[in-house]
């Protein structure tokens, strides 16, 4: 069994080779206090009147993170936030303004996935697969409904992530 930091350090490889592969010139933090692990610029050009070109550089943070598949192998899961210890206990701090994406890494697939943070919800997030479909339960049981566009609003699609 590995120790967490040797993960991290899995995960934060497997993340910066995709990018790289992707063409990104990837930049690695010198501190390492940031809540980013890594960071890539992005150059969007604007044009006005048709022939008026304007180029805008931003940085992109990413806050690196490792996905554990569910037991049942229908998802994947892992934080959105860090936990801080403080005198009246522990508290959760989430990345928002911190970073503008999670570089997540599946070791259990060897897959990278890049989301939002924006779009991520403050604690932990579940991805799920399409070919699975979303698990909906009720008193009765759990059973599983086929991926639709019908539910394709009910849950976050590691599908639509990935890298």
């Amino acid at each position: 069994m590995r120790d967490t930091s040797q993960k991290g350090l899995i995960s934060h490889t497997a993340v910066l080779n995709r990018l790289v592969q992707l063409g990104y010139e990837v930049l690695l933090p010198w501190a390492d206090h940031l809540s980013y692990d890594l960071a890539y610029y992005v150059t969007e050009e604007h044009r006005s009147f048709g022939f008026f070109v304007h180029q805008e550089v931003h940085l992109v943070r990413i806050q690196v993170k490792t996905a554990r598949l569910l037991q049942e192998g229908n998802a994947l899961d892992f934080n959105t936030a860090s936990t801080v210890s403080a005198k009246r206990g522990n508290r959760k701090n989430d990345y928002r303004g911190k970073a503008e994406c999670f570089g997540v890494y599946s070791p259990d697939l060897g897959n990278v996935y890049l989301i939002p943070v924006a779009d991520a919800p403050k604690g932990d997030i579940t991805l799920r697969f399409k070919n699975v479909g979303y698990q909906r339960g009720n008193r009765h049981g759990t059973w599983f409904e086929p991926y639709s566009e019908k539910i394709a609003s009910l849950s976050y699609w590691a599908e639509d992530y990935e890298i």
